[in-house]
């Protein structure tokens, strides 16, 4: 591990976490190593690479991230001590996730309690013909439901589950990614 650099990327948020991480891997030659919850509705990704990369993915990451949610922090570890690792969360690997990421739009819809939320899912699931990948919750009370289909469907969705929530519930937020990075699903899967 002396030989890569660790980055990290913190947010409010389970959308903004997964826009910044989209960018990251993006931007630069980086692998995702995880992400956790800090709890509070706080969620952290880590990536790892070389010095240059993961310092170029975390200034990509924070600004894409900042575009659609509240960053908390960012930071670039240069060496990290060979015991590091064991600190931070494995990724859960999924190929179909993978696969479908390459060819599949994704859209998000964060709220604040479940009313929202169950709300803005169904709503979605009647707008358009997408696919409930999975809904996430990371504490403060914000839940996120995960969709994916051809990028019309998903923008017709996220919309209609957007407006759903809003009606019922808090929305925190909402964001369609067009072609999200092959890892992003799978490193998400968890």
């Amino acid at each position: 591990m002396a030989s890569e650099a660790l980055g990290l990327l913190e947010t409010k948020g389970l959308v903004a976490l997964t826009e910044g991480t989209d960018a990251m891997l993006k931007a630069a030659n980086v692998t995702m190593s995880g992400w956790d919850k800090a709890g509070s509705g706080m969620v952290t990704v880590f990536v790892r690479g070389d010095v240059a990369a993961v310092k170029a993915a975390v200034d990509a990451g924070a600004e894409s991230a900042g575009r659609v949610g509240q960053v908390v922090a960012v930071h670039v570890i240069a060496r990290p001590h060979d015991e590091l690792p064991a600190m931070y969360p494995k990724p859960a690997q999924n190929a179909k996730d993978a696969k479908a990421a390459s060819t599949e739009a994704i859209g998000l819809v964060e709220t604040k309690g479940w009313v929202g939320s169950v709300e803005a899912t169904d709503a979605m699931c009647k707008a358009a013909n997408v696919e409930v990948i999975k809904t996430v919750q990371i504490g403060g009370s914000y839940v996120t439901t995960i969709v994916r289909g051809d990028v019309g469907s998903v923008k017709a969705a996220v919309d209609a589950g957007a407006d759903a929530a809003g009606k019922v519930g808090e929305l925190i937020a909402s964001h369609v990614i067009a072609r999200p990075h092959a890892e992003l699903l799978s490193g998400f899967a968890k």
